[in-house]
C-alpha cells in the first residue's frame, strides 16, 4: 500500500513526544515511520513489515529521506519477531477488514484483511514489545472499536485518547483513532470531519493537521 488518507491522517494524529524508541508494525512503504522521524527529531524508529517487497521500498524511502540514520526498516512478521528493547511507542495501521469478501490482490489482502494479523495478535506482540510506561496508537473501523479495547483491557492496556472521524460531514463517523498505555489515567475525547463538503475540498482542521507532511496542501 502506498500513501493513503488513512495513513496521512493517522500519522498526523499521534503523538510522538517523549519517545526515544518507536516501533512501527506492519509499516508498508515506511509511512507512518517518516511522519514519525519528521515529528519527533531525536528517536530511533524501527519499522516491521512482512511483505518483503514493500519492506525493501520502505528501506529505500528510509534512506532517501533526511531522517535515514535513525530509520530501520525489517522484513518480519511481527508474531515471531524479537527485539532486545521495549519501545515507548507503538503505531499501528493494522489489517482491519473482518469478514468482508477478499481481495484478489495477494498483497492487498495481506495489508488490509485480518488474515495477515488478527487483532488479539497484535496486541500479543504489543504486550511483548511495549515498554512498562509506553503507547499503543492504532487506527480501526469504528465498527470493530468495542472487540479492540475488549482484547486490549484483557492485556491491561487503557484508553488515553479517543478520536472519532467521519469522512463526510453527512455521515457517520468511519474511523476511530486511539492512544492506550496501562494507566488509561486520562482520556481524551475529540472529533474530525475530513472533507468539508466533498471529494477535495478538504476541512481547515484536517488541512492543519497535515500542512507540514503535505505542503502546499
Amino acid at each position: 500500500m502506498k500513501v493513503s488518507t488513512d495513513g496521512v491522517l493517522f500519522g498526523s494524529w499521534v503523538n510522538y513526544a517523549g519517545a526515544e524508541r518507536i516501533l512501527d508494525i506492519g509499516t508498508g512503504t515506511g509511512v507512518l515511520a517518516l511522519i514519525a522521524a519528521q515529528r519527533n527529531s531525536t528517536a530511533d524508529i524501527v519499522a516491521v513489515e512482512l511483505d518483503l517487497v514493500s519492506a525493501k521500498q520502505a528501506s529505500e524511502n528510509f534512506v532517501a529521506s533526511p531522517w535515514g540514520g535513525r530509520l530501520h526498516a525489517e522484513h518480519a512478521d511481527v508474531r515471531q519477531w524479537t527485539s532486545d528493547q521495549t519501545y515507548d511507542l507503538i503505531v499501528c495501521n493494522p489489517p482491519y477488514y473482518d469478514r468482508y469478501l477478499p481481495s484478489p490482490d495477494a498483497r492487498i489482502e495481506l495489508a488490509k484483511h485480518t488474515k495477515g494479523l488478527l487483532f488479539p495478535e497484535l496486541l500479543t506482540a504489543v504486550e511483548r514489545l511495549l515498554a512498562p510506561e509506553g503507547r499503543l496508537t492504532v487506527i480501526i473501523p469504528s465498527v470493530r472499536e468495542i472487540e479492540f479495547l475488549q482484547l486490549a483491557r484483557e492485556r491491561g492496556l487503557l484508553t488515553l485518547r479517543r478520536c472519532t472521524v467521519a469522512y463526510v460531514p453527512t455521515k457517520q463517523p468511519k474511523r476511530v483513532l486511539l492512544e492506550l498505555d496501562r494507566s488509561g489515567t486520562i482520556v481524551k475525547e475529540t472529533t474530525l470531519t475530513v472533507q468539508a463538503t466533498g471529494p477535495f475540498d478538504y476541512s481547515q482542521e484536517y488541512r492543519a493537521m497535515v500542512s507540514d507532511l503535505l505542503p502546499g496542501f
